[in-house]
């Protein structure tokens, strides 16, 4: 019985709330059978669908009950109620980016611990074919022996042989240079540099590629500017040079990581046998017939009645309670052992556990994270299939809403500047699109438009009331040419896109979008005369922004036809960032 004042979610004792993320709460729970600690992450169905969040809520889901290693955090269950998506997930209450903020800077054989457990994790993730995207010390999660958990697979995506990825994905600071400048990647290599960010960071306390100004910024990353301290250890620098290089075929591997002399020293033993683990080895174990005994009496259930449902391929509350038992006696054996060293049986997942529906008490229905039902509880529609994204920097990489909006969490470390997020997921499109999006009355959007490109001291024509091109001319008599059109991407949802015209052709229309149907250009005699909010650039104009970086908030898409990179002729395209910046600056400030 939960104890006087609490609720319960299920069999699920709510203690308190854990922290606030862009989906909802996440709360501290116990499970009442087994006395298990959890996370239990509550999803808000309405901002899901507000934030088009649902392919990546479904994809988290997915790659999490997918995966099974002891050091990636484990989803125990999914649960759904008319407002929310419920995620039981393992609880580990630190994060790496707090541990290494406090200590500056760690030792070698620290560092070295933390990152075999990483390389170890995500060697077992790309052999699944999974690639993370998204690594940074927050999402780096450190249970109560202080071992890493991979967590936030919310930008991870399914390899595919043969296939390259073209979506860019992640925080600016750990991307790859192949990631930044739009080029195709096969997906393992943009983990291997954000690893190498990661040991960066732990050995020197402070970020390898840094700027307040996000095009410098990414011009240190496409170069490989960056300079390695003198007290990192010679055999540790080998290992960054080898991480941090540019050409992604030149770059190290994981299994070549494996075989590096810093990474091999001190390995533990269990994670010498995780090299070759796969999902099919970890689901063929044993059933601990003393866990079995304990929750029988528990369940008040026959030791047949236990086989059948552990056995069955729907999830049950029986599988649940019996995963959480074995991770509590893990938890226990762990304890005993000396040292930083853990055992095979101590960390290996024993026990498969389906990632399938399940009716629960009390009218709480479990449901299969790939399911269509999944798919329609999120927006009302059925799933689509994983499908490349655009290019856009973690929702996660935001300050919150009580936090100060110049100041970052990578702001903390020694020497860091201040940074913040950018662009989640909002649908499929084939290319990085840079613009902003609004649910205000189309004319009205472009009455802002043209108020402030006067106010910055723009030129313009127009090509048709919704469409128009325009110029700045810059210091030493720098020409950027621009086209802004407005488009369709839903009812009363719009998209006011930017994108860069080449100097070489006064006349280049922006690229016609085909392959997505939702977004096409805005046509007057479409528009619905119901709508009244007038709302420019929601992420911008929620928050006051100084920098690119803090423009690029929850509701808006960055996207350029043309490359991060200098084209063939040379040009550069970080002038037409720095006008798209001031032009969205005096939108965010004037609305």
């Amino acid at each position: 019985m939960a104890s006087l004042g609490r609720v319960s979610i299920g069999q699920y004792e709510i203690l308190h709330t854990l922290g606030t993320g862009s989906f909802g709460k996440v709360k501290l729970a116990v499970h009442s059978l087994t006395g298990h600690r959890v996370a239990i992450k509550l999803v808000s169905r309405r901002r899901v669908k507000d934030q088009d969040l649902g392919e990546r809520v479904r994809r988290e889901i997915r790659h999490l009950q997918r995966l099974q290693h002891p050091h990636i955090i484990k989803l125990y269950e999914v649960i759904t109620t008319p407002t929310d998506i419920i995620m039981v997930m393992e609880y580990a209450g630190g994060e790496l980016f707090d541990y290494i903020s406090s200590r500056s800077r760690l030792n070698e054989a620290e560092a070295r611990r933390f990152f075999q457990q990483i390389i170890s994790a995500l060697g077992y993730c790309h052999k699944e074919k999974i690639v993370h995207r998204d690594l940074k010390p927050e999402n780096l999660l450190l249970d109560d022996r202080d071992n890493i958990k991979i967590a936030d697979f919310g930008l991870s995506n399914m390899l595919t042989d043969g296939e390259f990825l073209k979506t860019s994905c992640g925080s600016p600071n750990y991307a790859a240079p192949e990631v930044i400048t739009g080029k195709l990647y096969a997906g393992p290599e943009v983990d291997v540099w954000s690893c190498g960010v990661i040991l960066y960071v732990m050995l020197c306390g402070r970020l390898p590629f840094d700027h307040d100004h996000i095009p410098t910024l990414f011009r240190k990353i496409t170069e490989g500017r960056y300079s390695i301290p003198s007290f990192v250890s010679s055999s540790a620098q080998d290992l960054l040079k080898r991480m941090l290089v540019v050409d992604p075929l030149q770059r190290i591997t994981i299994h070549e990581i494996w075989q590096h002399e810093w990474f091999a020293r001190d390995l533990p033993d269990y994670l010498s046998l995780t090299e070759g683990l796969t999902r099919s080895d970890s689901e063929h174990t044993e059933v601990d017939e003393e866990v079995l005994d304990e929750l029988q009496e528990k369940l008040g259930i026959s030791a047949c009645e236990m086989r059948t449902a552990l056995t069955e391929p729907r999830t049950n509350p029986v599988k649940v309670a019996y995963r959480l038992s074995m991770d509590k006696r893990r938890s226990f054996e762990d304890d005993l052992l000396s040292g930083s060293d853990m055992t095979m049986h101590g960390s290996h997942p024993l026990y498969k556990l389906p990632s399938t529906p399940l009716t629960a008490q009390s009218g709480w229905t479990g449901t299969s994270p790939d399911s269509t039902k999944l798919g329609q509880s999120f927006a009302g529609k059925s799933a689509s299939p994983p499908t490349p994204s655009s290019i856009q920097v973690l929702s996660s990489s935001l300050p919150t809403p009580q936090e100060d909006p110049y100041q970052s969490r990578a702001s903390r470390f020694p020497g860091a500047h201040h940074r913040h997020g950018a662009a989640r997921r909002s649908g499929v499109r084939p290319r990085w699109h840079f613009g902003i999006r609004s649910q205000g009355r189309p004319i009205e959007v472009m009455d802002e438009v043209y108020r402030a490109l006067a106010n910055i001291g723009m030129q313009w024509k127009c090509i048709d009331p919704f469409h128009l091109r325009a110029r700045f001319v810059g210091a030493h008599g720098l020409l950027v040419k621009l086209d802004l059109q407005l488009y369709t991407m839903d009812n009363h949802l719009y998209l006011l896109d930017f994108c860069q015209v080449q100097s070489s052709s006064s006349t280049h229309m922006p690229p016609t979008t085909t392959t997505n149907k939702h977004r096409r250009p805005y046509d007057a005699s479409s528009s619905s005369s119901s709508s009244n909010d007038a709302s420019i650039a929601a992420g911008p104009a929620d928050t006051a922004v100084a920098s690119l970086s803090s423009l690029v908030a929850p509701s808006t898409t960055m996207s350029t036809a043309t490359s991060m990179a200098k084209d063939a002729i040379g040009q550069s395209p970080f002038p037409f960032f720095d006008v798209c910046s001031r032009l969205i600056t005096e939108l965010a400030l004037s609305s």
